[in-house]
């Protein structure tokens, strides 16, 4: 069983991210991101690649958290990106203020790291 560690809570402690750490090599960790609505018990949003790490969370509101995420290994955008996941509407802003549904985030943020490579 993984150890689930809290990266970060909102104002008023409705949403949290939180990260099941993995040692990718010597004491190199990758924190896959999910967010967790905690009054509702259920996952706003969480990558399927495990690979995906999130450097820093940041709340900009109750509901509105930016993540600056980095995909292991790290070759691709060695400065990381930056995503604002608003968690009430399921939407995310990324690549300089293009919207998307959060069920659509992971595979978009998937192509910017093809295009920039």
């Amino acid at each position: 069983m993984s150890n689930i560690e809290i990266l970060s809570l909102s104002p008023g402690g409705r949403y949290q991210v939180e990260a099941a750490p993995w040692e990718a090599g010597p004491s190199h960790w990758v924190y896959p991101p999910r967010i967790i609505d905690t009054q509702a018990a259920q996952v706003v949003f969480g990558f399927q690649n495990p690979q995906w790490s999130a450097d820093l969370s940041t709340w900009l509101s109750p509901t509105r958290v930016e993540l600056e995420l980095r995909k292991y290994p790290g070759h691709q955008a060695p400065r990381g990106l930056k995503v604002a996941i608003e968690c009430a509407q399921r939407t995310a802003e990324y690549d300089g203020g293009k919207h998307i549904e959060l069920a659509r985030l992971e595979s978009a943020l998937e192509e910017m790291l093809g295009r920039a490579g």
